[in-house]
């Protein structure tokens, strides 16, 4: 909290060498300003990183510990069992890597990282038929946190070609601008874009 509010007297201040400082030096201040914001948002994106990292270990600890729990009592099925769902999982993951822009990939651990915090599961369904454009990656950023702060314990997620659907089953609080009421929840639905997503390092593994 002290660092944040460090932050944003830094801001304010240099902010106000923008608009009080004489011709000559209000240039430089505007870059000094923009190169804040630049190491600002980098030092917003390596928090993140680091509590994704946290996050995945500790749930891998735990399902490691349980698969270990099992054999320790001698039920080598339900061991399998645990195990097999694990590399199922991490099976899934892997297409969030595969040949999708650096950005996606990223925005769908932080998702995942997000959803391990507030006990909500996402399904991701459709993710070999994703073509990812910036729309797309916009306008899921905003609807995945309206169904966020929605759901109660789970969301699906269906991509198609050119678009997506969010289906929210059991939700909190009033019904959000733009979403549907349907059999057994709420959803929204968004098609759109033609602007390939090629910015960025695609992913390979």
């Amino acid at each position: 909290m002290k660092g944040l509010i460090a932050r944003w007297t830094v801001l304010v201040a240099l902010g106000a060498g923008d608009w009080w400082l004489p011709s000559p030096w209000r240039l430089f201040a505007v870059v000094v300003t923009v190169l804040f914001l630049i190491e600002w948002t980098a030092l917003r994106h390596r928090v993140t990183t680091i509590r994704i990292v946290r996050l995945r270990r500790h749930r891998l600890a735990n399902q490691l510990q349980l698969v270990a729990g099992w054999l320790q009592l001698g039920a080598a099925g339900k061991a399998e069992e645990a195990l097999d769902k694990l590399l199922r999982a991490e099976a899934q993951q892997s297409l969030w890597f595969r040949g999708l822009p650096s950005h996606w990939s990223y925005s769908f651990l932080r998702w995942d990282a997000a959803s391990e915090e507030r006990g909500v599961t996402i399904h991701w369904e459709g993710l070999d038929r994703l073509q990812p454009t910036y729309r797309m990656a916009w306008m899921l950023e905003r609807r995945m946190a309206q169904a966020m702060r929605i759901a109660e314990t789970a969301v699906w997620v269906q991509f198609h070609a050119r678009g997506f659907r969010i289906r929210v089953q059991e939700r909190r609080g009033p019904l959000p601008r733009g979403w549907t009421a349907v059999d057994g929840g709420i959803e929204i639905h968004w098609s759109g874009g033609r602007m390939p997503a090629a910015g960025g390092t695609a992913n390979r593994m």
